[in-house]
């Protein structure tokens, strides 16, 4: 299977999710305000999902627009670590090619290349066909949103709010290739969901991650 063909396979539940996640945001968007081409514009210029959707909620809430921005600074700052573990990977690639892997960056596009780069390749076209149909799924989705349902007084009766949740459900569903690897998921949302229960919920999903990578090394064969 050529590795183009690859990511098809192995992402297609992403790329469905990603749509509808993608209308979620084109629906809070277009209720915070903004305009289609304004919305369309944040999924083509911006493309993070979880930082938009934290944008739409401060624009309602009429926030002023350096902490707008200075937010989904601070909350895209973890593209920085991910581009750190990407780099030994495209190290040979030209300057113009590195840049548009960058630009097609996102959590979903991460953790599929990590996983395809932890299976011993080394070819760039998985990534790339991933990332690039993930960014059209994720701007298709943003369109049909901000056209068609800013009139939806309550899209939450829709069931959509659940889409980002499983968007990253299918991520990891495809990134267990180990039984480690289960275990490590396993124990971050049990972590994370009993935070939330206790009522921890702005620290659940900060302390779940950090503990994740601890149990990873913790699990690894001594030979390593």
């Amino acid at each position: 299977m050529t590795p183009g063909r690859a990511a098809i396979v192995e992402g297609w539940p992403v790329f469905v999710t990603a749509v509808f996640v993608g209308i979620a945001f084109g629906l809070t968007a277009r209720q915070s305000g903004l305009s289609i081409i304004e919305t369309s514009a944040t999924s083509v210029i911006v493309c993070a999902g979880a930082s938009q959707f934290v944008m739409g909620d401060l624009l309602r809430t009429s926030t002023p627009a350096p902490v707008i921005v200075l937010t989904v600074l601070l909350l895209n700052a973890r593209h920085l670590l991910m581009a750190a573990a990407m780099r030994p990977f495209v190290a040979t690639a030209s300057l113009a090619r590195r840049l548009g892997l960058a630009y097609i960056l996102t959590d979903e596009a991460f953790a599929l290349g990590i996983s395809w780069f932890r299976r011993g390749h080394r070819d760039l076209r998985y990534y790339t066909v991933f990332g690039a149909i993930l960014w059209c799924s994720w701007n298709a989705g943003t369109l049909l949103g901000a056209t068609f349902g800013a009139g939806l007084d309550d899209p939450q009766r829709f069931g959509i709010d659940f889409a980002i949740t499983a968007v990253f459900v299918a991520i990891v569903v495809i990134g267990v290739r180990h039984r480690a690897d289960a275990v490590v998921a396993v124990v971050a949302v049990s972590v994370a969901a009993g935070l939330r229960l206790a009522g921890a919920s702005a620290v659940a999903v900060v302390i779940a991650g950090a503990l994740a990578p601890l149990i990873a090394f913790a699990m690894r064969p001594r030979s390593e």
